[in-house]
């Protein structure tokens, strides 16, 4: 009799064991297929926001099949490499194409550069690709220049009492005589740079930039005098 008793207690227990592993297990199950539900959900939904940004992309920008694959591709690539997603990426490329950029500037290096824009100054993808956009066509840049025209704000945002914003609401100002004028984009931009360290800065700055170029590229006959009296003429 004890002996039963013993075997029916070590079965029991052996069972209240095995419950317990497979409650572990399916509850591990469950946790486990949840997961992947969440993972496939979020998959999905990405793939969805990216077509509609590409579906935008197309409808912008009127771009052929061979390239609107070029621009998917691109827009995929520049989601892996930085810190903005695929969707996002695409949703840069509408608005680059949106200020009238042709497909060849966006893949000629325009999106990098928009997307550079938006992480250095805290933009924004719209307003970095409407600066890009807006400042190549000013001072006849290409797709490649964008990259340089991120990197000139961004430089003279971080040397200066500037920030981007400042900087390109002084150059939308100040861009288009700076660049009949004959200045580069580099020097207009170091310019407005110096300006904001003597507290002049924004759209105030390019108003500023703008008046001065009108007034030496038409001087009054006493400002002549004063040049001539300078060495310039």
């Amino acid at each position: 009799k004890a002996a039963t008793l013993d075997l029916a207690k070590s079965a029991e227990s052996h069972a209240t064991k095995h419950r317990d592993s497979w409650d572990k297990v399916g509850k591990g199950m469950i946790v486990a297929g949840a997961a992947i539900a969440l993972g496939v959900g979020a998959a999905v939904k990405a793939y969805a926001d990216f077509d509609k940004e590409m579906s935008n992309v197309r409808a912008v920008s009127g771009a052929t099949s061979v390239e609107m694959k070029a621009l998917s591709e691109a827009a995929l690539n520049a989601g892996a490499r930085t810190k903005f997603s695929a969707s996002e990426a695409a949703q840069a490329t509408s608005e680059l194409a949106k200020v009238g950029m042709s497909t060849a500037d966006i893949l000629g290096g325009a999106l990098d550069g928009a997307l550079d824009l938006a992480a250095a100054g805290n933009l924004d993808l719209a307003q970095a690709a409407e600066i890009a956009g807006q400042t190549m066509k000013i001072f006849g840049l290409h797709g490649k220049d964008v990259v340089t025209i991120a990197d000139a704000l961004a430089s003279g945002a971080n040397k200066s009492a500037a920030d981007v914003t400042d900087l390109s609401q002084a150059l939308s100002q100040s861009g288009l005589q700076a660049a009949q004028t004959g200045l580069s984009m580099t020097d207009t931009v170091g310019v407005l740079a110096l300006f904001a360290d003597n507290a002049l800065k924004g759209s105030d700055a390019g108003t500023s930039l703008k008046t001065m170029l009108l007034s030496l590229a038409a001087p009054t006959a006493k400002a002549k005098g004063v040049l001539a009296d300078m060495g310039v003429a």
